[in-house]
Protein backbone atom coordinates (compact mmCIF):
# COMPACT_ATOMS: atom_id res chain seq x y z
CA UNK A 1 0.00 0.00 0.00
CA UNK A 2 1.23 3.26 -1.07
CA UNK A 3 0.54 6.18 1.11
CA UNK A 4 0.37 9.72 -1.01
CA UNK A 5 1.19 12.64 1.19
CA UNK A 6 -0.46 15.68 -0.25
CA UNK A 7 -0.55 19.61 1.20
CA UNK A 8 -2.17 22.40 -0.01
CA UNK A 9 -2.62 20.39 -3.13
CA UNK A 10 0.91 18.95 -3.56
CA UNK A 11 1.86 15.60 -3.71
CA UNK A 12 4.59 15.19 -2.10
CA UNK A 13 5.39 11.94 -2.69
CA UNK A 14 6.81 12.98 -6.40
CA UNK A 15 9.41 15.65 -4.37
CA UNK A 16 10.59 12.92 -2.13
CA UNK A 17 11.64 9.77 -4.41
CA UNK A 18 13.08 13.50 -6.46
CA UNK A 19 15.41 13.78 -3.54
CA UNK A 20 14.82 17.40 -2.59
CA UNK A 21 13.83 17.91 0.60
CA UNK A 22 10.58 18.49 1.94
CA UNK A 23 9.79 21.15 4.41
CA UNK A 24 6.39 20.86 5.66
CA UNK A 25 6.89 22.89 8.83
CA UNK A 26 6.50 26.80 8.43
CA UNK A 27 5.99 25.85 4.70
CA UNK A 28 3.45 28.63 4.17
CA UNK A 29 2.68 30.83 1.31
CA UNK A 30 1.37 33.96 1.14
CA UNK A 31 -2.05 32.83 -0.12
CA UNK A 32 -2.54 30.57 2.71
CA UNK A 33 -1.32 33.16 5.13
CA UNK A 34 -3.97 35.23 4.17
CA UNK A 35 -6.55 32.49 4.39
CA UNK A 36 -5.30 32.12 8.50
CA UNK A 37 -4.92 35.46 8.80
CA UNK A 38 -8.90 35.67 7.93
CA UNK A 39 -10.28 32.92 9.66
CA UNK A 40 -8.15 34.38 12.74
CA UNK A 41 -10.11 37.62 12.41
CA UNK A 42 -13.35 36.13 12.27
CA UNK A 43 -13.20 34.05 15.53
CA UNK A 44 -11.10 36.47 17.15
CA UNK A 45 -12.54 39.53 16.35
CA UNK A 46 -10.72 43.16 15.18
CA UNK A 47 -10.07 43.76 19.14
CA UNK A 48 -8.03 41.14 19.91
CA UNK A 49 -6.06 40.89 16.72
CA UNK A 50 -3.55 43.02 18.11
CA UNK A 51 -3.33 41.49 21.66
CA UNK A 52 -2.67 37.82 19.35
CA UNK A 53 -0.08 39.28 17.33
CA UNK A 54 2.00 41.13 19.87
CA UNK A 55 1.64 37.19 21.79
CA UNK A 56 2.48 35.50 18.12
CA UNK A 57 5.69 38.17 17.89
CA UNK A 58 6.80 37.34 22.00
CA UNK A 59 6.58 33.88 21.18
CA UNK A 60 9.05 34.07 17.73
CA UNK A 61 11.00 36.11 19.72
CA UNK A 62 11.26 33.77 22.50
CA UNK A 63 11.69 30.89 20.10
CA UNK A 64 14.64 32.91 18.09
CA UNK A 65 16.33 33.58 21.53
CA UNK A 66 16.08 29.77 22.20
CA UNK A 67 17.79 28.69 18.93
CA UNK A 68 19.55 31.01 19.30
CA UNK A 69 21.23 30.16 22.51
CA UNK A 70 21.21 26.31 21.28
CA UNK A 71 23.25 26.90 18.02
CA UNK A 72 25.99 28.93 20.48
CA UNK A 73 25.87 25.77 23.37
CA UNK A 74 26.47 23.38 20.33
CA UNK A 75 28.92 25.48 18.45
CA UNK A 76 31.13 25.77 21.95
CA UNK A 77 30.69 22.02 22.49
CA UNK A 78 32.01 21.23 19.45
CA UNK A 79 34.72 23.25 19.16
CA UNK A 80 35.75 21.96 22.87
CA UNK A 81 35.61 18.56 20.88
CA UNK A 82 37.12 20.28 17.80
CA UNK A 83 40.24 20.77 19.93
CA UNK A 84 40.69 17.56 21.27
CA UNK A 85 40.50 16.00 18.13
CA UNK A 86 43.35 18.11 16.81
CA UNK A 87 45.43 17.68 19.82
CA UNK A 88 45.01 14.14 19.40
CA UNK A 89 45.80 14.26 15.57
CA UNK A 90 49.16 16.60 16.34
CA UNK A 91 50.25 13.70 19.29
CA UNK A 92 50.11 10.96 16.49
CA UNK A 93 51.79 13.53 14.09
CA UNK A 94 54.80 13.63 16.56
CA UNK A 95 54.41 9.77 17.64
CA UNK A 96 54.77 9.10 13.17
CA UNK A 97 57.54 11.54 12.58
CA UNK A 98 59.88 10.56 15.68
CA UNK A 99 58.92 6.89 14.09
CA UNK A 100 59.89 8.11 10.48
CA UNK A 101 63.10 9.96 12.20
CA UNK A 102 64.57 5.89 14.15
CA UNK A 103 63.58 4.47 11.11
CA UNK A 104 65.80 7.10 8.94
CA UNK A 105 68.47 6.53 11.41
CA UNK A 106 68.22 2.89 11.48
CA UNK A 107 68.58 2.79 8.12
CA UNK A 108 71.46 5.00 7.74
CA UNK A 109 73.02 3.20 9.96
CA UNK A 110 72.70 0.14 8.98
CA UNK A 111 73.64 1.02 5.39
CA UNK A 112 77.05 2.55 6.91
CA UNK A 113 77.19 -0.72 8.43
CA UNK A 114 76.85 -2.80 4.58
CA UNK A 115 79.65 -0.30 3.61
CA UNK A 116 82.15 -0.90 6.54
CA UNK A 117 81.56 -4.89 6.49
CA UNK A 118 82.41 -5.24 2.70
CA UNK A 119 85.09 -4.23 1.23
CA UNK A 120 86.36 -3.43 -2.23
CA UNK A 121 86.76 -6.87 -4.44
CA UNK A 122 90.36 -6.48 -5.23
CA UNK A 123 91.17 -5.82 -1.66
CA UNK A 124 89.60 -8.96 -0.30
CA UNK A 125 91.28 -10.97 -2.75
CA UNK A 126 94.62 -9.90 -2.03
CA UNK A 127 94.37 -10.54 1.65
CA UNK A 128 92.55 -13.90 1.34
CA UNK A 129 95.41 -14.85 -1.02
CA UNK A 130 98.00 -14.47 1.50
CA UNK A 131 99.33 -17.21 4.39
CA UNK A 132 99.63 -14.23 7.07
CA UNK A 133 95.78 -13.56 6.92
CA UNK A 134 94.80 -17.49 6.04
CA UNK A 135 97.21 -19.94 7.92
CA UNK A 136 95.64 -22.97 5.45
CA UNK A 137 97.16 -21.41 2.70
CA UNK A 138 100.75 -22.46 1.74
CA UNK A 139 103.70 -19.65 2.33
CA UNK A 140 104.65 -18.61 -1.13
CA UNK A 141 107.80 -19.97 -1.88
CA UNK A 142 110.76 -18.16 -4.14
CA UNK A 143 111.51 -20.62 -6.36
CA UNK A 144 108.24 -22.08 -6.56
CA UNK A 145 106.86 -21.85 -10.84
CA UNK A 146 104.29 -19.53 -9.84
CA UNK A 147 106.95 -16.83 -9.10
CA UNK A 148 108.64 -16.72 -12.42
Amino acid sequence: MQVVYYFCGINFNTIIMSGLPVLLFLDVSGGELLVIMLVVFLVFGPEKMPEMARKAGRLMNQMKKATGDLTREFKKETSVLQNEINAAHSKVDEQINSVKRELNRTKAQVIDDIKIETKPPETAVAENTTSETNPELPKPDSASPGNL
